[in-house]
């Protein structure tokens, strides 16, 4: 176990000294998400890269036909060393410890923003560039629509969470009512 620590460690560290900007950093990122969920979602390529009857070259080879070109460049030399070193089951981890780097690196704040119903395009960049501005960092966002809220906002930025939902506020109304 303490063997792949080193290896997760390695790899993200690689890959976040690759990234210089926030654009690099979503193109690595993406390109993790993509990998991964392929694996999880189609049992066909995770079995693939699993395989211990397929020998490494055959899926270097099948990895490289299959996305030279469609994703950062050391993020695709760093997966070939992944796949022929058969680490390919250290890539969530290694997403983890990546995002972690260059969080800290690139001044990046991760955020979920939840509501009652969907919100429009322009009030989704409204909201992203405020709170871009009010913490001073770059913005990783993400926008749920969830009805039980009834009206308000979730905002989620890292660890922390905001809640301005009616549920939540009529819940804790409710609680003082009854002496709870």
């Amino acid at each position: 176990m303490k063997q792949n620590h080193k290896k997760i460690r390695i790899y993200s560290e690689n890959l976040n000294n690759s990234v210089n900007t926030f654009e690099d950093f979503l193109k690595v990122k993406s390109g993790l998400l993509e990998l991964s969920t392929s694996m999880k979602n189609d049992l066909t390529v995770g079995s693939f890269f699993k395989s211990k009857s397929v020998s490494t070259m055959e899926k270097v080879n099948l990895f490289e036909i299959a996305l030279v070109g469609s994703m950062h460049e050391t993020l695709f030399e760093i997966l070939k060393v992944v796949i022929e070193n058969n680490d390919i089951n250290l890539i969530n981890q290694i997403d983890k410890h990546f995002t972690l780097l260059s969080k800290d690196k690139l001044n990046i704040a991760f955020v979920e923003i939840t509501s009652s119903q969907k919100l429009e395009t322009a009030l989704m960049e409204d909201i992203k560039s405020s709170l871009s501005e009010i913490l001073n960092k770059k913005i990783n966002i993400n926008f749920f629509v969830d009805s039980k809220l009834l009206g308000g906002l979730k905002i989620k930025v890292d660890d922390v969470l905001y809640d301005n939902s009616l549920l939540t506020k009529l819940e804790n109304a409710k609680s003082k009512l009854i002496g709870v």
